[in-house]
């Protein structure tokens, strides 16, 4: 191979890996994102709602927004994994994974998928704003 087609090949591979990482950070964008200040008001009125942290059980164990069920993202989540969750009540559901939300945005979609039909995203900061506001965590 020659050197103008090792640069031509190089370049293509960074597009296409460049194209992944927008796709990732755009991930189901189609899902409804909730605020900081919103969640934090639901749970001050002892709205009837459902948390769900969504990173693994070591990160959700170092601190967690409190009263929070860890439920970790996985790439497929089935009507098993979820049947204890009511279907008629408001679910958020939050990572921190940075702009985008993926692996809370991925499992907020899926639940969408199974039924659940009113799931909304805790927009970015995440936790890491709601830690910031000096809201309650648990651990």
């Amino acid at each position: 191979m020659g050197p103008r087609r090792k640069v031509l090949v190089t370049l293509f591979a960074a597009l296409m890996l460049f194209a992944c990482a927008i796709a990732a950070y755009a991930a189901h964008d189609e899902v409804p994102r909730i605020t900081i200040a919103e969640t934090k008001k639901l749970m001050d009125s002892k709205a009837d709602i459902v948390i769900l942290d969504t990173q693994i059980k070591s990160l959700y164990d170092k601190g967690h927004i409190k009263g929070a069920l860890n439920f970790p993202w996985k790439q497929e989540i089935s009507a098993e994994d979820a049947r204890n969750f009511p279907k008629d009540k408001l679910i958020i559901t939050y990572c921190d994974c940075g702009p985008g939300e993926s692996d809370s945005a991925d499992v907020a979609a899926q639940l969408n998928g199974l039924g659940f039909v009113d799931v909304k995203v805790l927009a970015d900061p995440s936790i890491r704003g709601w830690i910031k506001e000096g809201y309650p965590i648990e651990k």
